[in-house]
């Protein structure tokens, strides 16, 4: 059976290796500057970010539907948080956005992430142009839906 934490270390594993090979050049983004360390799975801290570009996975709430005697559809909502700072803010709205088309990109074209789950979607997006009342936090708030098959 697949757990919803497995999900969610799964969505993180994809986003850290393959996201920064969807982000449109000029962006100010490389592999070089992007890790698993840019992405965590937890409520989003300004504060104590650790560098400059992060991606926050926080799961929301899930629904459970019955397919069979012996499984259910999980359908998970999980919100990503992109944040970027340490930058004028007209990159700031640059990179963000492209971390974002670049995220899209990235569940548009493997929906399953590679095979680990049925279907995984954007739903909607939210731009923060300031956060904190900070104009050097830009962020975009982009929520999903992961949908798997639990076994039991």
């Amino acid at each position: 059976m697949k757990t919803e934490m497995q999900v969610l270390e799964r969505l993180k594993a994809v986003i850290a290796t393959s996201l920064t090979t969807l982000v449109e050049a000029g962006a100010g983004i490389t592999a070089e500057q992007f890790d698993e360390k840019n992405v965590e799975i937890e409520f989003p801290d300004v504060d104590s970010m650790r560098r400059p570009t992060m991606l926050y996975i926080q799961p929301d709430y899930e629904n459970l539907e019955p397919l069979g005697m012996q499984s259910d559809l999980a359908t998970m909502r999980a919100t990503v948080f992109i944040l970027c700072k340490g930058a004028a803010n007209a990159i700031l709205v640059r990179r963000v956005f492209a971390l974002y088309g670049a995220l899209y990109l990235l569940v548009r074209g493997d929906p399953t992430l590679g095979g680990f789950i049925e279907d995984s979607r954007i739903t909607d997006m939210d731009y923060y142009p300031a956060v904190t009342a900070s104009a050097t936090i830009t962020a975009i708030e982009a929520s999903m839906d992961l949908q798997w098959s639990k076994e039991f």
